[in-house]
């Protein structure tokens, strides 16, 4: 009798313990719970438009002078369609949601710099955000992001401006192009 005490004891214990195990917080849930992961977005035409009137711009040109002009053994053909592809992708740069990690490549070395200011944990184009979790907090870091370009009071008001209008779509920008006779 005394044994089946000892075990119904042992029993009882280890059931206590294992409900207050199970009961008790998990403070590795509640960490993760209470992080949010920072994600700063920026808008690619105010990064274009600052960059534009920028003192990196004679270096971007120095690194890419396929940028500036076609080249020299081109033909009239050629030069034209030069011409052509130049002028769709400035448009999307500044109008839509074109790629401009070339311009930010020139400031690589302040992005670190910048995140920490902001405090996020990662940067990325405001564009390429397809699907959002509650968990995740945006903070947008375009004004933060386009400094290392010093952009003057009057280009910062031209940025603002085009800011607060929304991007073109591809579609309405192949419209626009199609309208143009650029295709």
């Amino acid at each position: 009798m005394a044994k089946k005490k000892i075990m119904l004891s042992l029993v009882s214990v280890v059931a206590c313990l294992a409900v207050w195990a199970l009961a008790a917080p998990d403070t590795k849930v509640k960490k993760t719970e209470k992080t949010k992961v920072r994600v700063g977005i920026f808008d690619s035409r105010a990064v274009t438009l600052a960059f534009g009137a920028s003192p990196q711009r004679a270096e971007f040109d120095r690194r890419y002078p396929e940028y500036l002009a076609p080249k020299a053994d081109a033909t009239p053909e050629q030069v034209e369609q030069w011409k052509i592809n130049r002028r769709k992708i400035e448009f999307r740069q500044g109008f839509g949601r074109g790629d401009v990690s070339e311009f930010l490549d020139l400031i690589k070395d302040e992005i670190p710099k910048i995140a920490e200011k902001a405090g996020v944990d990662v940067i990325v184009s405001k564009w390429d955000i397809v699907y959002q979790n509650p968990k995740i907090q945006f903070v947008d870091v375009t004004e933060v992001l386009i400094q290392p370009f010093k952009p003057t009071d009057e280009r910062l008001k031209i940025i603002r401006d085009v800011m607060a209008v929304p991007a073109l779509s591809e579609k309405e920008i192949r419209e626009r192009e199609k309208k143009q006779g650029i295709n």
